[in-house]
């Protein structure tokens, strides 16, 4: 199962979006860490259409705490940031059960998350701002992660994964 982990995520709308976006690719959890709000937050409820009820969440005070729990669990950290050591999204041999690490609105991936990532991944962006919203990038990211499991599916029934 992948997870979603938010870096202290200032808004509540982005972390109520990327519920609904866990959800829409269950199985999916989320860890909340540090300042993001947590379900009973009224704004996280409304922007996350109830879907905080049906996606396992945990909150850590850190994220590295969180970066540090996905790692005992056996997960692949991907840190989400647009660095040049970035590749894109869909370059990546991504398993499907890793931690997507992904940053404040403001002040990005903690440095600390990148140094304990395994791969670093970004979306490409040819904007002049580079400043896609957190809860988009989930949003591409889950597709990513729906495609993959998509091409094992077809793949297995071939018999290539018997």
């Amino acid at each position: 199962m992948p997870v979603f982990l938010l870096d202290n995520l200032r808004s509540a709308f982005n972390v109520g979006s990327v519920f609904r976006t866990a959800e829409a690719i269950s199985p999916c959890a989320v860890f909340l860490t540090g300042i993001c709000c947590r379900p009973g937050n009224r704004k996280l409820a409304h922007t996350s259409r109830g879907t905080h009820a049906a996606v396992p969440w945990r909150y850590f005070g850190s994220a590295v705490n969180a970066a540090r729990w996905a790692l005992s669990s056996g997960r692949t950290l991907v840190a989400v940031e647009n660095s040049g050591d970035s590749s894109p999204l869909w370059e990546a041999d991504i398993p499907l059960s890793a931690a997507f690490m992904m940053g404040n609105e403001a002040l990005g991936l903690d440095p600390a998350l990148s140094k304990m990532a395994h791969m670093k991944v970004m979306f490409p962006q040819s904007g002049e701002r580079g400043c896609i919203n957190v809860s988009s990038t989930a949003a591409i990211i889950a597709a990513e992660i729906q495609r993959l499991r998509h091409s094992v599916q077809v793949a297995g029934a071939s018999g290539i994964y018997n």
